[in-house]
């Protein structure tokens, strides 16, 4: 804006519109294809509410596009038009290009282990409750989960969002920087209002040190501090219903700010899975691939593999299975036996480091398990 009139103006800061404003939508649109296309609807109240949250984080104009599509096409607007809305929804947001959608319907996730994880998620949901509201009690404000990698904190943010039914945006931070002055913080403000105007909703940031991290330097002009800094004022301060889990790999590259209380509720440690959390691993990924566990020695599994991620195992068993389709023989014990042992652990290859980490954590953070 011209220098000569930037102090004349007056900026309105126009927000997505909220589920009174998409349900007025949604009423009109239903009007105007009941008597001008004869398109029959058959809605119920309960099911005019889902079409409105299946319609969140769009804007107007795209609600009523996506709304009347989904109506002419077959001459009807039913309860089984919501897919086609939310499929529409996920382009939209994968157009914009700074954040991933993944819907509830879509969410079929399975995690083995994490039980002290779980059992505080199970406690946290409260806080979205009408009780907790009533006690002026503000929902949770999000998780920082840090571990080596392959351990499950990517599997556990799509796990959380299934377990307490919401959607899940994925936050790529690297999408956020512009090489023009301004954009970036621009992304930033607008990936979050997409967010809160489709709470409650769960919001992962995958490998946080590597985006909001290493805000020491300057090699960016500041850029990384002003947006880390508008990051810790937006956690501080929001009061929409937008969980937040981070992931980090690197403990040492994530500012002091971040980790201390009132900016996250809780931070977890994920380590290598027990004994037990392996058995549960093994057999997940035994049966999504069409495998019966109770043909395969699974103690001797077990002891094979110690010391080895969530992510190795699931390799394990994939690669195993490639190589008895290459030998046109079932896949057995001693293939997968072969498999395992010809891997070399992120245990052994980077010792020093989950040496350090767990030091680190041991008295810092709660342990998943």
């Amino acid at each position: 804006m011209p220098r000569e009139i930037e102090h004349d103006a007056v900026f309105y800061d126009l927000k997505l519109p909220d589920r009174d404003e998409l349900f007025q939508a949604v009423r009109e649109v239903v009007q105007t294809m009941k008597h001008k296309h004869r398109t029959v609807v058959e809605l119920q109240p309960e099911e005019m509410q889902a079409l409105v949250q299946a319609m969140t984080g769009m804007t107007l104009k795209q609600a009523r596009q996506v709304l009347a599509y989904a109506a002419l096409d077959d001459g009807k607007l039913t309860m089984g038009d919501v897919d086609r809305i939310l499929h529409r929804k996920t382009q939209l947001i994968r157009a914009g290009g700074i954040l991933d959608y993944l819907p509830l319907e879509d969410n079929r996730v399975e995690w083995g282990g994490f039980a002290n994880l779980k059992q505080w998620l199970a406690r946290a949901q409260v806080g979205f409750s009408p009780a907790a509201k009533a006690l002026n009690l503000s929902p949770p404000k999000g998780i920082l989960i840090v571990g080596i990698q392959g351990c499950g904190k990517s599997l556990a943010a799509k796990a959380i969002a299934r377990e307490w039914k919401m959607p899940l945006l994925k936050l790529d931070a690297g999408r956020l920087y512009d090489k023009y002055v301004g954009e970036s913080e621009k992304n930033f403000r607008k990936a979050i209002s997409l967010a809160e105007s489709m709470s409650p909703a769960v919001l992962w940031i995958d490998e946080i040190e590597k985006s909001l991290g290493a805000t020491g330097t300057d090699t960016d002009g500041g850029l990384s501090r002003r947006l880390f800094g508008s990051f810790l004022t937006w956690m501080q301060e929001k009061s929409q219903e937008v969980f937040v889990v981070a992931t980090a790999n690197d403990i040492s590259q994530i500012p002091p700010e971040l980790l201390r209380k009132g900016r996250f509720d809780e931070i977890f440690y994920v380590d290598l899975p027990d004994l037990q959390e392996r058995g549960a691993i093994l057999r997940i990924h035994l049966t999504l691939h069409k495998q019966d566990p109770r043909d395969f020695d699974l103690p001797t599994l077990l002891q094979v593999t110690e010391g080895y991620s969530g992510a190795e195992i699931e390799q394990a068993v994939i690669a195993a299975l490639y190589r008895a389709l290459y030998l046109e023989k079932p896949l057995d014990t001693d293939l997968l036996v072969q498999e395992i042992q010809g891997m070399i652990p992120l245990s052994v290859s980077r010792k020093e480091h989950l040496h350090q980490l767990r030091t680190l954590a041991q008295d810092r953070f709660i342990n998943t398990r």
